[in-house]
């Protein structure tokens, strides 16, 4: 079998460049499709890229105004549930690095990653909060709040900046914290036609945990870049149940809908 080689230049990244504002621009020609589907207890919970926009930029405002600034490192320890993107991209948003730790994690495990980045704040599960922190603690339910501010401008800059920290499994030793730039996000397009053969058409599942930067990029953002829909499983249910409910099929429980003010996104991406 012959061997297919493109050797011609990767279209450069913008030279302003923000990742939330680049995940979230296929918004702009489908805000009413469904941007993602979260499966859990029995019930698919979809999200309207219109609703996902809205809360993400809107949780930025909120997240801006409790001290939140560019650059600030913060702690994200939050399960497979629609806050850790709201969270997560609202933070890139700001210009802030996102630090996604493992929710399998214990306290003490938390606390030497906390030692070795010193994050000036922290967003947790309510479930999952950190008494031995001393910086600034928001629980997820908080950020919920400041979905419905106005929404947040996205802050363009060098795309070569810090964007967010993955951190290693530890499986061979220590996690080490992995700093990715704004544009790691951009690269990943090569891999739309030359790995998946992603599409706008598409719904993406993926059962992996969002602080792995697999799920993280194969399982959200590509999906939301193209604009297709996103499904993540926070379940232990068979597979061909999940399937069933990103189908199409099965009962729906959509969340209350977000105050959105309609063209607001456009202004902003």
């Amino acid at each position: 079998m012959d061997a297919l080689i493109d050797l011609s230049p990767a279209v450069p990244c913008p030279q302003n460049f923000n990742l939330a504002a680049y995940v979230l621009s296929a918004a702009t020609k489908t805000p009413h499709k469904i941007a993602l589907t979260v499966y859990e207890a029995g019930i698919a919970r979809r999200y309207t890229y219109a609703q996902i926009v809205q809360a993400v930029f809107g949780a930025a405002t909120g997240l801006r105004q409790a001290g939140i600034s560019a650059g600030d490192r913060v702690m994200l320890r939050i399960g497979n549930t629609v806050d850790f993107p709201v969270c997560f991209l609202a933070l890139a948003a700001l210009d802030a690095i996102a630090m996604p730790c493992s929710i399998a994690l214990t306290d003490r495990e938390v606390m030497v990653l906390v030692g070795k980045t010193q994050p000036k704040a922290m967003i947790c599960d309510p479930k999952l909060g950190l008494a031995g922190f001393d910086g600034l603690t928001l629980d997820s339910q908080q950020v919920q709040q400041f979905q419905n501010l106005f929404p947040a401008r996205p802050i363009l800059g060098d795309p070569n900046r810090p964007g967010y920290i993955i951190f290693t499994s530890g499986t061979s030793g220590q996690p080490r914290a992995v700093l990715h730039a704004h544009r790691a996000v951009w690269a990943r397009r090569m891999m739309w036609a030359g790995w998946y053969d992603l599409t706008p058409q598409d719904v993406m599942m993926h059962a992996g945990a969002f602080n792995w930067t697999y799920t993280l990029g194969t399982g959200l953002m590509d999906p939301w870049t193209i604009g297709a829909s996103a499904v993540i499983p926070n379940t232990q249910e068979p597979a061909r149940i999940v399937a069933d409910y990103a189908g199409g099929r099965g009962e729906y429980l959509s969340p209350p809908p977000l105050e959105f003010t309609a063209g607001c996104y456009k202004s902003l991406l």
